[in-house]
């Protein structure tokens, strides 16, 4: 076995771990196992971060360029949102759901061809790391809004001192979504500056492209939505749910359902 690949099943292994800690936590409430729970995702994002290093710097380049490799980067973008939100706010009970669906695109991962493509000649820039970079950050953050909207629904209809309250779910709803806007929003400034140098226009009418630019749109709309009474709440929560829809239809549908000219399809 590879290094990388011990780091990666090392990583996957902790993970299983944290999730059966959390719902330790969520059984008993005993704040030793929330603690350890967030010990054990600490070390997973470390080995999943050595992963991530080793994978770069034996390729050359961010290894963004087959399914296994997003699918990856994915989950260590969502790992690192999710520590962020929890040394933040201690949003305890809640990372039981986050770390469930990094399970999911580790599981999904795991079984893929982890062999570094030959990389395309347009994708040979920086710009190009700085475009997928703040693509998965952001999408990591609709991943965190869309577990808060679902969470601040079933804390609506069944109260439950395990998760946080409604405005708190409210507000960590609220801040995923800003903050995913706002790195989506840098990753098409900088993939539309990346088109127009390798190719000589700064938008195509590729379907990556329209759909790319329908979830800014989407999400934009969220954070005007949050200021307006009836979207507020539960609104708000059914919006982060139908755009994350949107979001995995953007990563995955397109590639898998419709034919595109974006150079990672």
């Amino acid at each position: 076995m590879t290094l990388d690949s011990a780091l990666l099943y090392g990583s996957f292994t902790l993970y299983v771990g944290c999730v059966f800690l959390y719902l330790g936590h969520a059984l008993t409430k005993k704040n030793l196992l929330h603690r350890s729970a967030l010990v054990l995702v600490i070390l997973a994002f470390a080995l999943q971060t050595l992963c991530l290093a080793l994978r770069w710097n034996t390729a050359g380049y961010l290894p963004v360029t087959n399914l296994f490799s997003t699918l990856f980067f994915f989950s260590w973008s969502m790992a690192a949102t999710y520590v962020y939100f929890e040394l933040r706010y201690r949003i305890a009970a809640t990372g039981l759901f986050v770390m469930l669906l990094n399970l999911v695109l580790l599981t999904i991962a795991i079984p893929r061809d982890p062999t570094f493509p030959p990389l395309y000649p347009a994708l040979d820039t920086p710009l190009f790391t700085f475009h997928i970079a703040f693509s998965f950050l952001g999408y990591a953050f609709f991943s965190m809004a869309f577990s808060m909207g679902v969470l601040y629904l079933i804390q609506r209809v069944r109260a439950t001192a395990l998760l946080p309250d409604l405005p708190t779910l409210r507000k960590l709803n609220e801040e995923a979504v800003f903050l995913g806007f706002c790195l989506f929003s840098l990753c098409l400034i900088i993939g539309s500056y990346w088109a127009y140098v390798a190719w000589g226009y700064y938008f195509s009418w590729n379907i990556k492209g329209i759909w790319s630019f329908l979830v800014w749109l989407f999400y934009g709309g969220m954070c005007h939505a949050k200021f307006v009474r009836r979207w507020q709440g539960t609104g708000y929560a059914l919006l982060s749910i139908v755009g994350f829809g949107v979001v995995l239809f953007t990563y995955l549908g397109i590639g898998l359902l419709m034919s595109s000219n974006h150079p990672l399809d």
